[in-house]
């Protein structure tokens, strides 16, 4: 079968927000090269190959690379993902010059080309992210989630699903109840599972996302502890499913909308960790969080992100 790959040259500040967008237009798969990645990679211990065409990337750019059914009306899905991109400054994220290229590709070159940019990626102080093709022998301690990074977008290396891992480490204790709204992959809501969580809800709008969560839970056997729903931010929540923890890791904008509305979901004592926040518009953030009675616990940073550790103020 031949699809349609469609190729975004663009900066790593915009890479989770275009991926996005890839899926929202109808994408059937997505691949990410990231130099940024890369440097994790050849720092983590844990590995050692790495494939020889990724040595050379320039650390600050994101190449994604979307696939399209060539049967689908490709002229506007591409018409609506340039239309989404320009919309991203907006949001505070610079896209840069995206430039785009279009190709034919057969399905067998595209469907495994991926597995060459993953192995086994430490995340936090306890958390191995393990590609299902790969062996791995864990030491004491560590949890190893497993992970096919070919389906949609999540892998647990991108920074700001690190950030939310630590805090995760951090906050979560056993028995918690746990929200992950907007849970992508479900790697989040995975990994609460595995730290020791009563019950884990992820909400996510996209269907692939939630068609995908589904089954890398499955894969780590935890279909009796999380529960996927489709839908946007909170409007599939009962207000008597309160959680301990509420952790998304969505951008600045859906993070300011989600805390007007989180306190009814939120038990006493509970804690909010967002993540997805760029440097310029951490201020709105927080100036959100305060106005709505939320005591900031902590911040941290990685590169261009930020995560936000919050609760309700007494």
């Amino acid at each position: 079968m031949t699809w349609l790959e469609v190729q975004i040259t663009t900066t790593l500040e915009a890479e989770e927000a275009i991926v996005n967008l890839f899926y929202e237009v109808g994408a059937k798969g997505v691949v990410i090269e990231s130099g940024e990645n890369l440097m994790m990679i050849q720092e983590d211990p844990t590995i050692n190959y790495i494939d020889e065409s990724i040595l050379n990337m320039d650390p600050d750019v994101s190449v994604i690379r979307g696939y399209f059914n060539e049967k689908l009306d490709c002229d506007e899905c591409i018409h609506q993902l340039l239309t989404g991109i320009k919309k991203l400054p907006a949001c505070g994220l610079n896209p840069g010059e995206c430039e785009l290229s279009i190709t034919e590709v057969e399905e067998d070159d595209w469907a495994n080309s991926w597995k060459k940019y993953y192995k086994p990626t430490r995340v936090g102080k306890s958390i191995i992210i393990k590609p299902t093709w790969e062996d791995y022998t864990p030491e004491v301690d560590e949890i190893v989630v497993n992970m096919d990074p070919g389906m949609a977008f999540g892998t647990g290396t991108h920074e700001t699903t690190q950030l939310c891992v630590t805090k995760l480490e951090e906050y979560i204790r056993p028995d918690d109840m746990v929200l992950d709204i907007g849970c992508g992959t479900g790697i989040l809501s995975i990994i609460a599972g595995e730290l020791g969580c009563r019950h884990v809800i992820g909400v996510d709008f996209d269907p692939v996302a939630v068609k995908v969560a589904r089954e890398n839970i499955a894969l780590n056997h935890m279909e009796d502890k999380i529960e996927i729903r489709e839908g946007n931010l909170l409007d599939v929540i009962a207000e008597d499913e309160k959680a301990e923890i509420i952790v998304a890791n969505i951008l600045a904008e859906a993070i300011i909308e989600l805390a007007r509305m989180i306190k009814p979901y939120l038990k006493e004592d509970g804690v909010f960790i967002s993540s997805g926040i760029i440097n310029d518009r951490l201020e709105a953030v927080l100036k959100t969080l305060n106005d709505e009675g939320f005591e900031v616990l902590n911040i941290e940073q990685m590169g261009e992100w930020n995560s936000v550790a919050a609760r309700i103020k007494a």
